[in-house]
């Protein structure tokens, strides 16, 4: 699946490289499980062509054409919200505040999507797609993940305290116009507040649940970059799991204090432990394992990266605050 996201709706692997965003320059892609073992994909991508955040903000400033342009683009490739005109189908045989996701809805994504060549694909297309951000959850409802890290439970929060915490910042304030405002921050438009950014190409082609954004403009977008590029290579351990290790690690430290006088030895000792009972309560998916086995690895990406010594950098800056360390030194 990744390999046609990848290949042919990015258009990565076509002769002109133009896919559903314009001609791709380069992307880098990291392949993350979530708790229940299922696979998904954080990708970067750079257009070619494409403007510095702070140059797209100059012209936007100075040229209205080019604006236009653009907004118009951008409209065009990320949507937040359902089809225009399309209503929800009506459920039968059931109580529809008890189905989250209605039978008739799920049916979309169990199926081949509408064949272009019929003569009514523009509407069957439309209330496809419509069922297809239905079942798979791209119109968000508040649930358990959106205040995992708060003290207090999902149950004793009012609707209008989960609205102001929910991590995902949703719901979202209604753009009926994309603009850019004083900070050059490009807000595109959107008509439903608790809507995912989505393309309905790719949301039709990959029958799942996307997280579409905008780099942007301005020192917002090259806040955003960085923000972006920070969370696709993020580590792929839990947080608890490592904090978990280090606490056993420092408890172990503490029982064997009388044995290990020598503070370095005594670091390098917790290290050591930490690394280890991370790696031993790291819990593999099935598909982690396939994937792993067939050689298909844990990133995607069309660019190729130099070795950089970290170590080897910092002594040739400071020798005397980062010493070289002899590879006998590091066995014990």
């Amino acid at each position: 699946m990744f390999t046609i996201l990848l290949g042919t709706i990015l258009g990565t692997t076509r002769p002109d490289r133009r896919g559903i965003f314009g001609r791709v320059k380069a992307y880098y892609g990291v392949v993350e499980a979530q708790a229940r073992g299922s696979l998904h994909i954080h990708i970067l991508v750079w257009l070619e062509g494409a403007p510095s955040p702070l140059d797209l903000q100059t012209r936007c400033q100075q040229d209205a054409l080019f604006r236009g342009r653009m907004f118009t683009w951008l409209e065009s490739i990320i949507k937040h919200d359902f089809p225009s005109g399309i209503k929800r189908r009506a459920l039968t045989h059931c109580n529809p505040d008890t189905v989250r996701r209605p039978k008739q809805c799920m049916n979309a994504v169990l199926g081949r999507p509408p064949n272009p060549a019929d003569p009514d694909f523009e509407s069957r297309w439309a209330q496809y797609l419509r069922d297809v951000l239905e079942a798979s959850g791209q119109e968000h409802t508040h649930n358990d993940t959106c205040f995992k890290k708060l003290k207090v439970s999902m149950a004793r929060l009012s609707p209008k305290e989960k609205d102001e915490l929910c991590r995902f910042n949703l719901p979202a304030d209604i753009v009926k116009e994309t603009y850019m405002d004083d900070e050059g921050s490009t807000r595109i438009r959107r008509l439903n507040a608790m809507m995912g950014g989505h393309n309905p190409t790719a949301s039709g082609a990959m029958q799942c649940n996307t997280d579409l954004k905008f780099v942007g403009s301005g020192w917002v977008g090259m806040a955003l970059s960085v923000y972006m590029s920070s969370y696709t290579a993020k580590a792929s351990i839990d947080s608890a799991v490592i904090l978990c290790a280090l606490a056993a690690a420092v408890e172990d430290a503490e029982e064997r204090k009388d044995t290990v006088t020598d503070e370095v030895e005594a670091s390098r000792h917790v290290l050591r432990r930490t690394l280890n009972i991370m790696v031993g309560r790291r819990e593999l998916s099935g598909q982690q394992v396939a994937a792993e086995i067939l050689g298909h690895g844990n990133h995607r990406t069309n660019v190729t990266f130099g070795k950089y010594y970290w170590t080897s950098l910092l002594n040739y800056v400071s020798a005397e605050d980062f010493p070289r360390v002899a590879k006998s030194d590091t066995n014990g």
